[in-house]
């Protein structure tokens, strides 16, 4: 995101964030100082608070958004030589509420930010101070309702209940001891701020392709209530919200197989570097990406820590790539190539040539792409009784990679369970260590038939992730999730 405008507001608004910490039930820091004479008097410092929203979601999510959808699933092992007590914990399901990601403390820190924008853009606005600037305000407005309805949601599929927090807390003297309401609540409150987002209008893109992908548009926000509405399993709404990203020309598959190439890419496997589907790991900002959480360290000292959890397994990351994974692909599928070095070391958002460690901390995280939502469209399809509709999504994603088609012959006679089986299997072909694996097997109800023969896994509560003991000590009013009590 290009912040050269703001660049003194965002500055001046992470700094207050840090420097007025002070422990509370939600880890809020307290941020009287936004509530000053000299501040939220002027348009662009709105539009600073929203970067700093982004720069907040930012570290939230490093690397926790690859622990939360990967650490608990199969396509990951641990790496021997780099033993982590809570990577281990993690892969063989002795969860408990002392593990440093049982925090939410960071994702409140991105809803307190959210809150404060739409409290005080309202006010600016009825203070006239958005006179003219309509679309302005639409867009500050409808990022903070998107972005807290992307943390509400992300929380959700981990905690279950949430303290369902919409104002902000401005002052360390205030109660912020709340008790969580439960997921009905919490599912009204972020179809709530998606139709708030989409009714703003946020906008369909920005001035350049990287704040595109980097910010939320409605492209975005469509990712977001299809991957809404598929967890809810409201699939007429998922196909609604993901044909409009299907037909919106803002995004297209990049480009991997060519049956006109000559490359041998098992000869010279690094040639891999050159496709458009590599770049869109390795530099970010393809044409597929509708929303990714942008990393830079050398302008902003930002860190997305991937290179700690996967890639060359010398450098020690916490997991290398299962077998089981691996042996999905078929030796024509270069995904392979892109996904795994000969160690099993997973160098998906990697080069493969020319690797050196210290340049690779800030490898930006997928949240939402085109092929995601092809195959959660694919699932939607079969669920609603359309086979072939599913299955012809499916082999476009296949033939992007090389892939041998499904024909219609191999899929006659299957049941929706089995076809289901097919496109999760794609699933994790394709999308596999982007954070999405253990979201899809709770989702459709497989984690128990998939990790209870690897790690135990056997109860449904157990889907859930403990709250954090630091949490519970600091609000009286949080009770722990009942597998962990």
């Amino acid at each position: 995101m290009k912040r050269k405008d703001y660049k003194i507001y965002s500055i001046m608004l992470i700094t207050l964030i840090f420097l007025s910490s002070c422990k509370k039930a939600l880890e809020i820091d307290p941020t009287t100082s936004y509530s000053s004479s000299n501040f939220w008097t002027e348009t662009p410092q709105a539009t600073a608070a929203l970067y700093g929203a982004y720069n907040l979601l930012q570290g939230a999510m490093a690397p926790e958004s690859v622990l939360y959808g990967e650490g608990r699933a199969d396509n990951v092992v641990i790496n021997p030589l780099a033993l982590s007590s809570q990577t281990l914990n993690l892969l063989t399901n002795n969860l408990n509420s002392s593990l440093p990601i049982t925090n939410w403390s960071g994702i409140y820190q991105v809803l307190n930010q959210s809150n404060l924008i739409l409290k005080n853009t309202r006010e600016m606005k009825a203070k006239g101070l958005y006179a003219g600037k309509d679309a302005e305000y639409n867009s500050v407005r409808g990022q903070a309702f998107a972005i807290r309805a992307f943390c509400y949601f992300y929380m959700t599929r981990i905690w279950g209940k949430l303290p369902i927090v919409t104002e902000p807390f401005l002052d360390a003297k205030q109660n912020v001891s709340i008790a969580r309401s439960d997921t009905a609540a919490v599912y009204a409150q972020i179809q709530s701020d998606l139709d708030s987002a989409a009714l703003a209008p946020i906008p369909a893109s920005y001035t350049t392709s990287s704040a595109t992908r980097a910010q939320f548009t409605m492209g975005a926000v469509n990712a977001l209530y299809t991957d809404f509405y598929m967890w809810r399993h409201q699939y007429e709404n998922a196909l609604v919200a993901s044909q409009k990203i299907l037909t919106n020309s803002t995004y297209s598959l990049a480009a991997l197989y060519s049956a006109s190439s000559t490359v041998d890419y098992n000869i010279n496997p690094a040639l891999i570097d050159n496709t458009a589907y590599a770049q869109m790991f390795t530099k970010g900002f393809s044409n597929e990406s509708i929303f990714e959480i942008d990393y830079n360290f050398a302008e902003r000292a930002t860190r997305s820590f991937l290179i700690t959890v996967y890639g060359d397994l010398g450098f020690q990351p916490f997991f290398k790539a299962s077998g089981y994974l691996s042996s999905k692909f078929s030796s024509t599928d270069l995904r392979s190539k892109v996904n795994f070095d000969t160690n099993s070391g997973i160098v998906k958002f990697f080069e493969k040539s020319g690797f050196v460690r210290g340049t690779q901390d800030d490898k930006n995280i997928i949240v939402y792409r085109l092929a995601d939502i092809i195959l959660l469209r694919a699932e939607a399809l079969n669920r609603t009784g359309n086979i072939p509709g599913a299955m012809a999504l499916v082999n476009q994603i296949r033939a992007r990679a090389g892939a041998t088609a499904y024909t219609e012959a191999s899929y006659n006679g299957l049941t929706t369970d089995q076809i289901e089986d097919l496109i999760l299997d794609e699933r994790a072909r394709e999308l596999c260590y982007e954070g999405k694996r253990w979201f899809d097997l709770v989702r459709t109800g497989k984690a128990i038939k998939v990790m209870g023969p690897i790690n135990g896994l056997s109860q449904a509560e157990n889907f859930l992730w403990p709250l954090s003991l630091t949490e519970i000590r600091l609000n009286p009013l949080l009770d722990q999730n009942s597998y962990y009590q």
